[in-house]
């Protein structure tokens, strides 16, 4: 599929039933969003935020009843807006039937999973061993994320399978396709140890052709809009995101887009200071990729406003203003919302990501207020905290609240020829948080000054020298 979309991004656990994601689409829809992309809602101890899948094919109670899904894509219509779903395909929960079966050595299920008599010395990317011994099957598994998130094996025509009935059976149920977690590590490329301390072992098995070619049998048309989200940060290259792009996937994020700006490798245990210029060279380079999805936060990231001491004004411009086809808006973003005050301890904060990267700068000598320090900065359930929909109504009413700027803003990224089409030339990049560049199409020709620090006032100035939009 073709064409330029907007997504909107809802996290269900942070947002309330299935129900009160219905009752707020009026509100939603003013943002006019193409489609609404929702994280899991499916079966699940919920060790992992929903990412640890028990049932594919079930609606989490928590969050209501198939009924309750079913009238929420039909309200969903009703506003135009279509409904994606966040589909994990790398992994399932333990308490998942089919590794049950597989650790009791079920003749079908035997091979669903992978199993070493010996583990290997890769890296979890949380941290720590990749490979868990399980007493039952007396072997050890790989789990690419936290040990309670097994990885599937898709060498096995048989894991292949499922998932097309999985998809299948969302698709006759009226959504427009999928969200797909981690897409880019479905396959080992080998199974030999690694002498790389510092680096996690997916560079064994990163994009593989096997894992295109699966992906390309799962995604490629039938109708199905696709969005796949890749990890490994600046090792995906663009030769990787067009592979992907081209043959599996609408469109794709690239993590280390936004990444770029604070870490070296996506490295969330050692945050670096801010460089705008870093960041600013990196989204000059890849937003004008036609299949790049741009996001400023997702339910995996801080608040934008507070990682990027930024007004959210400033960088809703800096989202809309390049030329990214498919910009990913995460709930509250439109809102401004900043990181909320989680507290002291690592206690109050329930992600498994949180507390492994607090483990590991502990296990590196830091101390609890140091290691805190870093997690409050950090830490993705800074994302995952409920709106707050008084203030929601409340800018609603207010013509120059950042909700209403983010609704002007859309509107003219969606009607503007030059948005839409103009070409990008960089035109000064510095350290202090200035990025100004042109956007060409035609004889026309827009010039944009963003000041992510705030000093002076940033600005979109049309061919004829009108200020279109401004942040102040």
């Amino acid at each position: 599929m073709s064409g330029r979309k907007l997504i909107y991004q809802i996290y269900p656990a942070a947002f309330g039933t299935l129900n009160d994601i219905a009752k707020r689409l009026p509100e939603i829809a003013k943002l006019s969003p193409d489609y609404i992309w929702l994280n899991p809602f499916f079966e699940s101890p919920w060790l992992e935020g929903g990412y640890d899948v028990a049932d594919y094919l079930k609606v989490n109670q928590r969050f209501g009843t198939m009924g309750d899904f079913r009238k929420l894509v039909a309200r969903a219509r009703e506003f135009k807006i279509e409904i994606l779903l966040d589909l994990v395909l790398n992994h399932t929960s333990c308490q998942h039937e089919w590794f049950e079966k597989s650790r009791n050595r079920d003749v079908w299920y035997d091979d669903y999973y992978i199993w070493l008599d010996k583990p290997l010395n890769w890296r979890s990317f949380f941290g720590g061993p990749a490979y868990e011994y399980d007493p039952v099957r007396g072997q050890y598994y790989l789990h690419l994320f936290d040990k309670s998130q097994p990885d599937l094996n898709f060498k096995n025509p048989r894991v292949v399978r499922e998932f097309k009935r999985i998809i299948d059976f969302w698709m006759a149920e009226g959504i427009a396709g999928f969200r797909v977690d981690s897409a880019n590590v479905l396959f080992e490329s080998k199974l030999v140890s690694s002498r790389l301390p510092k680096m996690p072992g997916f560079l064994y098995y990163f994009q593989t052709k096997s894992t295109v070619k699966t992906l390309k049998s799962l995604f490629g048309g039938n109708g199905i809009f696709s969005i796949a989200e890749p990890v490994g940060g600046d090792f995906f290259g663009k030769k990787k995101f067009h592979e992907l792009t081209e043959r599996a996937f609408d469109a794709s994020f690239n993590i280390g887009v936004l990444d770029a700006a604070d870490t070296l490798f996506s490295d969330k245990a050692h945050p670096r200071p801010l460089n705008y210029r870093k960041w600013f060279r990196k989204l000059a380079n890849w937003t004008p990729e036609p299949k790049l999805s741009f996001a400023l936060e997702s339910h995996d990231t801080p608040r934008a406003p507070s990682r990027f001491n930024a007004d959210p004004k400033v960088l809703a411009m800096l989202q809309f203003l390049l030329p990214a086809n498919f910009p990913c808006v995460y709930q509250g973003q439109e809102l401004g919302m900043l990181n909320p005050k989680l507290g002291d301890c690592i206690a109050d904060y329930p992600g498994v990501q949180s507390r492994a990267i607090y483990q590991q700068l502990i296990n590196r000598g830091k101390t609890r207020t140091e290691a805190m320090s870093v997690i409050k900065k950090v830490s993705r359930d800074n994302a995952r905290s409920p709106l707050d929909w008084e203030e929601y109504l409340r800018q609603s009413g207010e013509e120059d609240s950042v909700l209403n700027f983010y609704r002007q803003l859309v509107e003219t990224w969606r009607t503007d020829e030059v948005l839409k089409k103009g070409v990008l030339r960089v035109k000064k990049i510095r350290k202090s948080g200035v990025f100004d560049f042109e956007r060409s199409y035609g004889y026309k020709t827009y010039k944009v000054h963003l000041d992510l620090s705030g000093k002076t006032k940033s600005t979109l100035i049309d061919n004829l020298g009108q200020i279109v939009l401004s942040s102040r």
